[in-house]
């Protein structure tokens, strides 16, 4: 099926969603959508409203699980919206860039501009506008939190007529992994960021790969962190899992990863079912043992 909007987007039938998610779970979408632009976008999002379609909103899935019965409706993915649009402001150290882009690529263009603040993105697998949405964070210090949310200025949505509305600072509400933004649709954000030598930005990009690359699982599909930290002071997430002997605990096709105890892996055609089963058993555990109820990072899609 097409949509014309001057230039032409097509509704892709029956994609697989676990080839765009990072757990690798997911039936397949009723139909799947790609816009580059916000005319493609507003289309695709007319013809779901007037056919009475359900949608959501895909980024990289790096924090989304899908049914394994798939989505009965149109799933759209910005990856491809406007995902090289990087615009910084000849005065002043800050930068509108598009949903669809990249993290890292974000990251990287900000670097070569002597721009600082946003390194500690740079590691985590999605794009702008799911950080955005989520309020994406990471820190290698103990008891830090660096989030997107600290350098956002304002961010631009389409609300689903098409129509498009700039939010300002005041209007967002940025907490530990979610805004206010949750539920619409984020096309760009503008970020604030401060002056500093490309090579002082580049020593703090390896500093954070490196982190990651010795703590956590990045070898198996996961989804990153699965449960959001307790409040100080109570243990981390992973701290309360691990101490429990609960790493390499698994069922079916997904297992708590033997790295990193806040990591679920999918270690061979795991299925959504089994992500889902092994959350509340590893919520059981702790709870039982601590009296602490973890609230997960990941979010499920239910089916309409």
């Amino acid at each position: 099926m097409s949509l014309q909007v001057g230039s032409k987007i097509s509704l892709r039938p029956k994609v697989q969603l676990s080839q765009h998610t990072t757990m690798q779970i997911g039936g397949p979408a009723e139909s799947f959508a790609e816009p580059s632009n916000e005319a493609e976008l507003a289309a695709v999002l007319d013809y779901a409203r007037r056919e009475s379609i359900p949608t959501v909103i895909l980024g990289k899935g790096s924090n989304v699980i899908f049914p394994d019965e798939g989505f009965p409706g149109i799933v759209i993915t910005l990856l491809q919206f406007e995902k090289n649009k990087i615009e910084f402001d000849p005065g002043i150290p800050e930068v509108t860039v598009s949903a669809g882009v990249h993290l890292y690529k974000f990251v990287l263009a900000c670097r070569d501009r002597g721009l600082g603040g946003a390194e500690f993105l740079a590691n985590i697998p999605g794009t702008v506008g799911g950080a955005l949405v989520m309020n994406a964070g990471f820190s290698r210090f103990p008891g830090q939190r660096s989030e997107i949310g600290d350098i956002v200025t304002e961010v631009t949505v389409m609300n689903a007529d098409g129509s498009t509305e700039v939010l300002t600072k005041n209007q967002l509400e940025f907490q530990y992994r979610r805004s206010n933004l949750s539920g619409r649709i984020v096309i760009a954000g503008r970020m604030r960021l401060w002056r500093r030598t490309p090579a002082f930005i580049e020593k703090e990009i390896r500093a954070c790969f490196s982190y990651r690359n010795d703590k956590q699982d990045l070898k198996h599909p996961s989804s990153g962190s699965v449960f959001k930290n307790p409040p100080a002071p109570l243990p981390a997430a992973a701290k309360l899992i691990d101490e429990l002997g609960l790493k390499g605990t698994r069922i079916g096709g997904m297992m708590v990863s033997p790295k990193h105890a806040n990591y679920f892996i999918n270690a061979g055609q795991g299925k959504c079912s089994e992500m889902a089963e092994l959350i509340q058993f590893i919520q059981g555990k702790v709870f039982d043992a601590k009296g602490i109820w973890l609230e997960p990072e990941v979010r499920f899609i239910a089916k309409p």
